[in-house]
């Protein structure tokens, strides 16, 4: 039996029942045999149904009865509620093991990104994060209590779900100490870091230069493709107005090869100090028809507008940071969720610049959204979109 620590906890989600919860472990590499998994699974019963009304009560994830496992090749764990408790506030025992055969990791949505395009592949473990770059620091809220918050993202980190500045790994072929770590080991994400590794390929072979470099695949165990890396651009900034005609040039670029950018802001471009111009991930699609000839149009005419945008989002993140830690919101929240097991995606719109940025649902109005919610099967449509913006508008009031 070996020693473990739990990297993160993924709750199974409220409308897909049979979804586990799932533990992602890890084993330190001095406690594993040479070529062993250092990273594993264990997929608990589903426990993201809280009980609502006057006894909701949080989650709880630090319910296991072990804390070591078998030593071995296997990949993915099972659990299971001890006798006398429902898995819920109850532990959990692991029951089993199996080895990643016939898909068995698949059955959980980690697959693996591929292909494998680039020559150089390098495992998670051996892309730590760059000394001196902490993921949290430390803000004060309203009501002037100090809260650890996420540190405000790296240029270059912009909108994905997980990147980082990481040490550059030996394996990999750079002149810069740092690269950007991307990776995304959560159910289902493998579909967006296939895509921009394609999307990376393809500029490589037909236009190398127009976005930072792809200098790797990242591997979890040494298999499953998880991320990648990406050169680091140390001087650059993010564009504004005085860049438009680059900027066009870059994005017309891009859209020659087929891609489109999607989400464009001003941080999608990487103006070096030389005034060259470089886009930058994630991107949205690698399709060219009709429909997207159509979006590249409308993306390119929005251009002029996104680049005089201010402050811009890479700017306004100390700023909304603060907004997300306010006491009166995660009260609001809080109440929603032990009101009716979840949060609409409504109220987050809300929050969004085009929702006016701040929450002015009442708990009997997010009733109201959250039973059309649940009635339509957990599937927040254009149409009950549409219909919460005319009943309830975007937020003219702070919380």
């Amino acid at each position: 039996m070996v020693p473990f620590t739990i990297d993160n906890v993924l709750p199974g989600m409220l409308y897909l029942p049979d979804s586990p919860d799932l533990y992602r472990i890890r084993i330190q590499p001095t406690h594993a045999a040479a070529g062993q998994p250092t990273i594993k699974y264990l997929a608990a019963p589903n426990s993201s149904k809280v009980f609502t009304g006057p006894d909701a009560h949080t989650r709880r994830h630090n319910n296991l009865v072990f804390n070591t496992v078998p030593a071995g090749d296997w990949v993915i764990g099972r659990l299971a509620a001890t006798e006398g408790h429902d898995g819920q506030a109850g532990k959990l025992a692991l029951t089993s093991t199996e080895a990643d055969t016939a898909g068995a990791l698949d059955g959980l949505g980690l697959c693996s990104a591929e292909p494998v395009w680039c020559s150089t592949t390098v495992d998670v473990v051996d892309c730590q994060d760059a000394l001196g770059s902490p993921r949290w620091t430390v803000a004060v809220n309203a009501d002037g209590r100090e809260i650890s918050v996420p540190k405000p993202t790296d240029l270059q980190c912009m909108d994905y779900v997980s990147a980082s500045i990481a040490t550059a790994p030996a394996e990999v072929m750079t002149d810069a100490d740092e690269v950007v770590r991307v990776t995304d080991w959560l159910p289902g994400h493998w579909v967006g870091i296939e895509n921009d590794a394609r999307a990376h390929e393809i500029i490589r072979a037909q236009d190398p230069g127009l976005a930072p470099r792809f200098l790797a695949h990242v591997t979890e165990n040494h298999s499953r493709v998880i991320g990648f890396l990406l050169e680091r651009v140390p001087d650059a900034r993010e564009a504004g107005t005085a860049d438009i005609d680059e900027c066009r040039s870059a994005l017309a670029r891009l859209h020659a090869l087929g891609i489109v950018k999607g989400q464009l802001s001003r941080h999608s471009f990487l103006v070096r100090s030389d005034g060259s111009v470089m886009v930058q991930g994630p991107f949205a699609s690698l399709s060219k028809d009709d429909s997207t000839d159509e979006v590249m149009k409308t993306e390119m005419e929005s251009l002029g507008t996104v680049l005089a945008c201010s402050p811009s989002v890479f700017e306004d993140q100390a700023a909304k940071m603060l907004r997300l830690i306010d006491p009166k919101r995660m009260r609001l929240l809080e109440e929603f969720e032990k009101a009716d097991g979840f949060v609409v995606p409504f109220v987050f719109w809300q929050e969004s610049l085009e929702g006016g940025g701040r929450i002015t649902l009442t708990v009997e109005q997010h009733r109201e959204l959250a039973k059309e919610f649940e009635e339509n099967g957990f599937r927040w449509t254009k149409e009950l979109q549409e219909k919460a913006k005319e009943r309830f508008g975007p937020s003219l009031q702070s919380v």
